[in-house]
């Protein structure tokens, strides 16, 4: 059997379907231009003119998706015109006429024509026997650069490209069509969107006149005929635009979303290989996919039958193509082999479809085969090897040989380098352990790549079974099963989630893309000591047997829930680390505590506001002296309460510096902050962990690593304490010794950190007392109420986001409502409706009148720059002022993807403000005087930009001349400010320098930090909300979408506390759509299952209808026996006691509109016998606070106007409860039934059986 190479190919979205026309709304594709070379060339103006039209139409301005095979699925031809990028240099080589043939694509092998992927990894794997590392050698030479990015010379270009193509069979090969960038929200990392067979390639040509030029230069575009047809004949295509049509309206489509497998390289870098084994994965993955589609029930997402039936025939061929050795290039390094890829594609030739190449690899090894076109494959050494080799070790490489692995994963598995080292005794036991060992880490090996090997489909593992000491008899084989069980607890915690029930276990069990289904079922998972309630405990040291990640954890109720062992582990870490560091007695507190808080607070009662300024100062000593006396202590506060200025004072106290202090915080832009505001060094976690070996910068993992040594430091203070995950606290108890104290500083309000667990709001619940004092303060525990950031109490915007803090509804948010509503602008929040107009749009509307921003010079002054002017009197930017001050303002977004997306709006401003800015970095050679575009974006001299990833760069500071690499944490923000050059310099500029507002006086380095598939730095002028964590702006523009797709209650709140002076929320949907948010069952906190500190309670939560809106732990959202959440846990006890007296007769926070028009929310309205007189039940909880006090007088008063009065009015009953004396149920059913009457609900009565002795 001849060996066949399958391909992916990238295509960029199209709205359309990739016909061969312009999309039908070219300017709303923001997913396009996310791929670079979109980006740089797509003509916005242009396209938006065409929409719709086909390009045959359009002349020679053919959109650039065109070259990026945006026209796969056309039928008519087209011709593109290409210019070497090197022209301005090789002047002999003149512009191409490049082809594209009806349903075609162009196929170009990045990887593998990048010099150093080439040399360093193509030439390992592939014989290229024509390339020559010399003649790339004098081309480096000739630009005058020691190395060129790519392969230059045209031969080597034409070895390369003949070896990547060599095996693409027309006819056979499968090509798989992918989308990098779409609409959906939360799309996979990769999305298949279709695939057919190859019907014919064409090689590329040398370029028009490279006879005559300096060296031969190739093209590098091979053109790829394929299959696939619109009526689905020839292969399948995902009706993906359909599916995003119904997602925009609301509709959940995910399990119809195809997810290219993550393997190798697979589906990367536009055109790649795609193993035997992963095209397998590829068609199941479709199949499942298809069936989802189908199973919507919508016709406008429909698949063809005959797309289902090449599905089925060609996942039949494929697995014959695969056979039962895919891994066999990752096996054959360790005999020996030199060319594994290209060996073992000539060892599977050697034998016939499916057939299995070990025993002929084992022939000719051991002399026993004569085979003279394989005669070359075995030398001396390569049998000397196998000789060596143990019968055990020889058995565990025909295991691996099964399974799709890298050669690298290989070699850890073998060298017991796994996170759970396994020995070839336990591969063979249960190769499942190479899921199950690896789950944690950071390239954990799939369950379904295993699960191909082992459970093949039927031909395959009839003919060929595995060398097992004990075989697989049965798809409920409990290894299986363990395994499956422990991928979707670990894909979970992606989620947030460190536990999850059976019944969510079981529910995500049946998503994985397997070929025999797995057991779900109680009664065969408790047969096989896999339920939940089987397992050994998850504080148990024991190590189980069989071996197996699964431990039982409990579930409030008596329940039992799946947990990973390594969960468990760093749940029992966290909690015995911090027991350990409270097991000291706590710190005496110095008579002169207080005066260091008041050097610290100064004078900020000088804003008149003198009673909110008495209050906050008397927490603020309550909460100091609750951190400096406690080993463990927990500071929790909306943001701008002054929970910074407590560090400060903390920073100020001399044998607190004596003892040494290490102040953290997560992210760049907060550490920045808190270093500024205390006045003291501070470290992104992931800065300090990385010099104590506990954070892996190749996979930005935080570890622990129980061989490294520890810090001694007497204070440890991490601020933005909600951003961490278990993981990373787990590495920060791990890295330090704490001798003093421990002070975790957060808001639990904010968003859910990424990743698994919610430790700083497990922590806080825990420690916070049940009833409310204040100030509020309890051991270990301390909460601020009274905002100090932006100043004044009575703020519009500071109510808005209280509506959404979980705290409870704000009166005075009311107010605020009523004003957004009637179009009232205030001077801290306005709300500005889209109308009708494209958010870009919005945004230069909010721009203009917000700052006058209406050119170039206007917009470089709105996030800083100042003005220098020429000679001639002509103004320009002085970006030299704008890193310090680019946080003026700063759009935020729920997203990247959409046209309210990040992307689309930093494309736009760049588009409509810096296209003279851009001009200036095009211009050619030794002219230009700033630096290239760079990345994907562009980007250029001016820019606003963020930093994305966690890494050291150069940095010079220009006041001493000295430079050194400095490190610049994910999330930092800059301006582009340089390399300049004058005039007189006949050498253009080579580097982009970059300067971030955190880190002002350094210019940091960015050259080539820039790419597709992972740019290391993007425009910045919007950002996602979760990015803007930890930071604060003058103003906030939010920009919001109808149907809030992907917005939640700690999102709302997060965004609408990131301002200092000003809010401006721009919404496409009604005003009334937000107010909705601030329900409890909108949280995503409250969504997520973790036992760090208790079990949880997950209860199913419906709204006031019945129906089903998800699972909640009713441990962070108060939820009544019969699943309705309410706000407090006294509300629970009022709402249960109407449910005994008053079902289906009262709902909760349902509007009451006065006759003044004004909107309150009572608690409870219960109808009674006189319709016309309701009771509206009013529950206090917060009565010893002023505030709260003054403000329910008011509503009192507001109530008594409508004719609702205590004991009775015209309009209703008004009924008062409060808890300042403690929880008095009985009193409050008293009273209940005092004005409800004594009547009770009558129901009808349920037949029911006597119950069994």
């Amino acid at each position: 059997m001849a060996y066949v190479q399958h391909l992916s190919v990238r295509v960029p979205w199209h709205d359309t379907g990739w016909e061969g026309t312009v999309c039908a709304d070219p300017v709303a594709n923001h997913a396009c231009v996310m791929l670079g070379n979109i980006a740089k060339d797509r003509d916005d103006q242009h396209e938006a003119v065409h929409r719709g039209q086909a390009w045959s139409a359009l002349g020679e301005k053919i959109p650039p998706c065109a070259l990026e095979r945006g026209s796969f699925m056309g039928d008519r031809a087209h011709t593109v015109q290409r210019t070497h990028p090197y022209a301005w240099s090789l002047k002999e080589l003149r512009p191409a006429s490049l082809p594209i043939p009806a349903y075609s694509v162009h196929a170009i092998p990045y990887f593998w024509l990048n010099r150093s992927n080439a040399e360093e990894t193509v030439l390992t794997e592939h014989p290229v026997t024509r390339y020559r590392a010399e003649a790339e050698d004098d081309i480096a030479r000739h630009f005058r650069k020691r190395a060129m990015p790519w392969v230059m010379h045209g031969e080597n270009q034409q070895a390369i490209i003949e070896a990547f193509f060599r095996h693409v069979t027309p006819d056979e090969t499968l090509i798989f069509f992918y989308l990098k960038h779409s609409p959906f929200e939360d799309q996979p990392r990769r999305m298949l969107v279709g695939a057919a067979t190859v019907t014919g390639k064409t090689a590329p040509e040398p370029w028009p006149g490279s006879h005559a030029s300096t060296f031969p230069s190739h093209m590098w575009e091979t053109t790829l005929r394929h299959s696939l047809r619109p009526d689905g004949t020839g292969g399948i295509l995902l009706p993906v635009q359909a599916l995003a049509a119904l997602a925009a309206r609301g509709t959940d489509v995910a399990a119809a979303l195809a997810v290219a497998p993550e393997s190798g390289r697979n589906f990367s870098y536009a055109t790649e290989h795609v193993s035997p084994d992963c095209a397998v994965a590829s068609l199941m993955e479709l199949h499942r996919a298809a069936g989802a589609a189908i199973a919507l029930g919508d016709p406008a997402v429909g698949i063809p039958e005959a797309s289902l039936q090449w599905l089925d025939a060609q996942l039949a061929r494929a697995w014959e193509r695969r056979g039962p050795a895919p891994g066999l290039p990752a096996v054959l390094p360790r005999l020996g082999f030199r060319h594994p890829t290209f060996a073992a594609h000539r060892l599977v030739s050697a034998v016939d479809d499916g057939g299995d190449p070990w025993p002929l690899l084992e022939d000719l090894l051991e002399g026993r085969a004569v085979r003279p076109d394989l005669a070359e494959l075995v030398t001396t050494t390569r049998r000397a090897i196998w000789k060596g080799t143990s019968e055990l070790d020889r058995r565990a490489l025909r295991t691996l040989s099964r399974f799709d692995l890298t050669s690298e994963t290989v070699t850890r598995v073998l060298d017991g380098h796994t996170g759970v080292p396994i020995s070839a005794e336990d591969l063979l036991d249960n190769p499942y352990d190479l899921v199950t060992c690896t789950v944690d880490d950071g390239d954990p090996i799939a369950f379904e790549t295993v699960d191909r090997g082992l459970f093949p489909d039927l031909q395959l593992a009839e003919h060929h079974p595995l060398p097992l000491t004990q075989p697989f008899d049965d798809a409920n084989d409990r290894r299986r099963l363990d395994a499956a069980i422990t991928t979707v607890l670990a894909r979970a915690q992606v989620e947030g989630h460190t536990l999850l029930p059976f019944e969510q276990t079981v529910e995500r069990l049946a998503l994985l893309t397997v070929t025999a289904p797995l057991a779900t079922e109680r009664t065969i998972l408790t047969s096989l000591g896999l339920a939940p309630g089987a397992l050994p405990p998850s504080d148990s040291e024991e190590v189980p047997e069989p071996w197996s990640q699964l431990r039982r954890a409990d579930i409030d109720g008596g329940e039992s829930a799946y947990k990973l062992a390594s969960a468990a582990v760093r749940r029992d870490f966290i909690r015995d680390r911090l027991n350990q560091v409270l097991t000291a007695p706590p710190h005496a507190v110095p008579s002169d505590l207080p005066a260091t808080l008041d050097q610290a607070l100064g004078d900020l009662a000088a804003d008149g506001d003198s009673d909110a300024e008495q209050r906050a100062r008397e927490e603020k000593t309550a909460a100091f002296e609750e951190m400096y006396k406690r080993r463990v202590t927990l500071l929790n506060g909306p943001a701008g309460t002054g929970k910074t200025t407590l560090i400060h004072a903390l920073a100020k106290r001399p044998e607190v510096l004596k003892r040494g202090l290490l102040l953290l915080a997560p992210t760049g832009k907060a550490r920045v902050q808190l270093e500024q505001k205390v006045g003291h060094g501070a470290f992104t976690l992931a800065q300090f962990l990385r010099t104590r070996e506990r954070y892996d910068d190749q996979s930005a993992r935080y570890l622990t690593n129980p061989d490294a040594d520890r810090m001694r430091v007497g204070t440890v203070v991490v601020d933005e304490a909600s951003m961490l995950t278990e993981d990373m606290l787990a590495a920060l108890l791990d890295a330090v010794d704490v001798t003093d104290r421990l002070v975790l500083v957060g808001d639990p309000r904010q968003l859910p950190p990424i990743g698994a667990g919610r430790p700083f709001v497990d922590l806080e619940r825990r420690r916070r007392p049940d009833s409310m004092p204040w100030p509020r303060r309890a051991p270990g525990w301390a909460e601020l109420t009274v905002l100090r950031r932006q100043r004044g109490q009575d703020r519009d915007d500071l109510a808005l986001a209280h509506w959404y803090s979980g705290d409870g509804r704000p009166d005075d948010a009311e107010d605020v409502w009523r004003k957004l509503l009637a179009g009232q602008d205030m001077p801290t929040l306005r709300a500005v409706a889209w109308d009708g107009r494209k958010p870009a749009d919005v945004l230069k509307d909010v721009l203009r009148k917000e700052f006058g921003v209406h050119d170039e010079l206007t917009f470089a002054h709105s996030y800083g720059a100042g003005t220098w002017t020429s000679a001639g009197g002509r103004q320009y930017p002085d970006y030299s002022t704008a890193p310090a001050v680019c946080d003026r303002w700063q759009a935020l977004s729920p997203t990247r993807g959409r046209a309210h997306g990040t992307t689309d709006l930093n494309r736009y401003l760049k588009q409509t403000f810096r296209q003279q800015a851009l001009a200036k970095a095009k211009v050619r050679h030794y002219a230009r005087r700033v630096p290239e575009p760079l990345g994907p974006e562009q980007i250029v001299v001016g820019d606003k930009v963020v930093n994305t990833r966690n890494q050291p760069l150069y940095a010079y500071e220009p006041q001493s001349g000295t430079g050194e690499k400095k490190y610049v944490a994910n999330g930092e923000l800059g301006v582009v400010t340089g390399q300049l050059t004058s005039k007189a310099s006949r050498t253009p500029p080579w580097q982009t320098h970059v300067e971030f507002s955190s880190q002002p006086g350094l210019r940091f380095t960015a050259a080539g930090a820039g790419g597709d598939d992972d740019p290391a730095m993007e425009l910045a002028w919007a950002l996602t909300v979760h990015k803007s964590q930890g930071s604060e702006f003058g103003t906030v523009i939010l920009m919001l979408p109808a149907n809030l797709q992907g917005v939640s209650r700690e999102l709302l709140y997060t965004a609408l506390t990131r301002q200092t002076e000003k809010v401006i929320i721009c919404h496409e949907g009604p005003l009334n759509e937000l107010r909705e948010l601030a329900r409890p069952t909108a949280s995503d906190t409250g969504r997520r299952l973790t036992d760090l500190t208790r079990a949880p309670k997950p209860v199913p939560v419906v709204d006031q209808q019945g129906r089903r809106i998800g699972l909640f732990d009713a441990n962070l959202i108060h939820i009544t026996h019969f699943g309705l959440p309410v706000r407090s846990k006294n509300e629970v006890i009022i709402a249960d006691l109407l449910q005994r007296h008053a079902q289906g007769r009262f709902t909760y926070e349902q509007p009451l509109i006065g006759r003044d028009g004004r909107r309150k929310f009572p608690d409870f309205t219960i109808t009674t016998d006189t319709p016309d007189r309701p009771v509206y039940w009013e529950h206090l909880g917060l009565l010893e606070n002023p505030t709260y006090a003054r403000k329910w007088e008011e509503k009192k008063a507001w109530y008594a106007e409508q004719g609702i009065l205590p004991g009775g009015g015209p309009h209703g009953v008004l009924l008062v409860t409060d808890d300042l004396h403690g929880v008095k149920e009985d009193d409050w059913e008293a009273e209940f039934k005092k004005v409800f009457g004594a009547a009770t609900s009558i129901r009808p009565r349920r037949i029911t059986r006597r119950p069994r002795p």
